[in-house]
């Protein structure tokens, strides 16, 4: 095992072991009222927190930084701030789609109208929501314009302190669990190249891009070939004067327009260019660093005795709960998931607090945790992959809901997800132009739509909001 391994599990064997102030693994605080949850955001994992949390007669309350239920799935022209001076946290923009099928992002129990199509628009998905959100009437347990500032462990309570936005005064509530939602899509990570503050030119992350509109007529690059750097390509690359994608991911690239412009990794800024690794230079007037997103918990205290950084967020118990403190819990901590894994963990969270099935001993977490450490380390991970599942996603769903007598999301669902990974790099073009069906369980069957006016077609009666453009 590394050396940066062993430090790490040494360390936190010793701290989690060392104090026992909350009794073990017990989650049901004596107190002379009902225990209230707080659930930080009202994005989709919030929303599904919501919905288990009130399914089960829970007292709880949402903490959401914006005006709106959402998260990074309403679209705010807003760029850095909302009017109230909080951050905007949502990513979306103007003519997305979602890039896996609706069916891996559906909650359980609510799924889309059958004839919506399987790669719905962002305005389509947002319509899902507040119909989710609805149905289950959830909307008046969600405080908004509340941005969460500390979440700070004292004596036998938490107290989330958080900013009302649009009053600007600060208060403080106590809160017998926390349940943090606020997504993995929070903290921008940006390329650092020589030169880059030398550059006359515009350079931007793309979670502040809200459109092609701005771009017309300009030389842009993009850096990065993830799923945004990808779909960005096929935003732009029509209407710029010319097009640059920076990236090393071997993909089936489709045939783009002659201002296309392919280029291995950035090396050098210029005043108004950019030269890359093969000392190749190219006229730049803007820079999309499509390059990903980091954790961000700036409000959690020391006192929740987690180890937090912008790669990994450690220990966990099932990716979800806080080993030293099991009142704290999170959802959408694991990577390589589906948006139907953060359902599960929700209701899995939910179960949790409403008393429906107790975890281990707090060795016992410790000891599965480690398990799951020394499995990285033999398959050669680093330590920034802790919070990894991946290809072992369908296994996980498995321990999840097993655990907490839940019921399993069909392991098919793995399956879609696997095959839209791999052929939206070989059709990256026309890859939505399908619909997918579960037949059962296991098994699913795919057919071509047509393509065309079918993407926009959304039958939910719940209008969104109308975007600010």
């Amino acid at each position: 095992m590394t050396k940066l391994w062993t430090c790490v599990i040494v360390l936190l064997v010793n701290h989690v072991l060392s104090e026992t102030d909350e009794g073990g693994t017990t989650l049901s605080p004596i107190l002379p009222q009902k225990p209230l949850t707080c659930v930080i955001g009202a994005g989709y994992s919030g929303l599904a927190a919501a919905r288990y949390l009130k399914e089960f007669g829970q007292n709880f309350k949402v903490f959401e930084a914006s005006s709106n239920i959402g998260g990074t799935w309403r679209f705010d022209s807003h760029v850095g701030y909302d009017e109230y001076g909080a951050p905007v946290f949502t990513s979306t923009y103007k003519y997305l789609r979602t890039n896996t099928p609706r069916q891996t992002m559906e909650f359980s129990g609510f799924p889309f109208p059958s004839s919506t199509p399987s790669y719905p628009t962002n305005t389509c998905f947002y319509k899902y929501l507040k119909s989710f959100a609805k149905h289950f009437q959830l909307m008046d347990n969600i405080q908004f314009n509340s941005y969460v500032q500390s979440v700070k462990w004292v004596r036998n309570h938490w107290d989330l302190t958080y900013t009302k936005t649009d009053e600007r005064q600060n208060y403080t509530t106590e809160c017998d669990f926390v349940v943090v939602a606020n997504g993995q899509y929070v903290k921008l990570k940006m390329p650092k190249v020589p030169g880059m503050n030398t550059f006359k030119g515009k350079i931007m992350h793309s979670h502040d891009y809200k459109g092609p509109e701005p771009f017309k007529n300009k030389k842009v690059l993009i850096v990065g070939a993830g799923a945004s750097g990808l779909d960005l390509v096929t935003h732009l690359v029509n209407i710029t004067d010319k097009l640059v994608h920076s990236h090393h991911l071997k993909y089936n690239q489709p045939k783009f327009p002659e201002n296309f412009v392919k280029k291995p990794d950035m090396k050098a800024f210029l005043s108004n260019a950019v030269i890359f690794q093969d000392d190749t230079k190219e006229d730049i007037d803007v820079v999309i660093c499509c390059t990903g997103y980091e954790y961000d918990h700036p409000f959690l205290d020391k006192s929740s005795g987690l180890t937090l950084t912008g790669k990994f967020v450690l220990p966990l118990y099932q990716h979800v709960v806080n080993i030293r403190h099991p009142s704290l819990t999170f959802i959408g901590i694991a990577k390589g998931i589906i948006n139907r894994m953060l359902d599960a963990q929700a209701e899995y969270i939910a179960s949790l607090i409403a008393g429906k099935f107790k975890l281990p001993a707090q060795e016992q977490m410790l000891k599965f945790w480690l398990q799951h450490v020394y499995a990285l380390q033999d398959e050669n991970k680093k330590i920034v992959d802790v919070n990894l599942v991946g290809p072992k996603m369908d296994q996980y769903f498995a321990n999840l809901t097993e655990e907490a007598g839940i019921t399993r999301a069909p392991p098919v669902l793995t399956d879609i997800r696997d095959f839209n990974a791999k052929y939206r790099l070989e059709d990256l073009l026309n890859y939505r132009d399908y619909d997918y069906e579960l037949t059962d369980p296991y098994h699913y069957k795919r057919w071509h739509n047509g393509g065309g006016a079918r993407a926009q077609e959304c039958p939910i009666d719940s209008e969104p909001e109308q975007q600010k453009i």
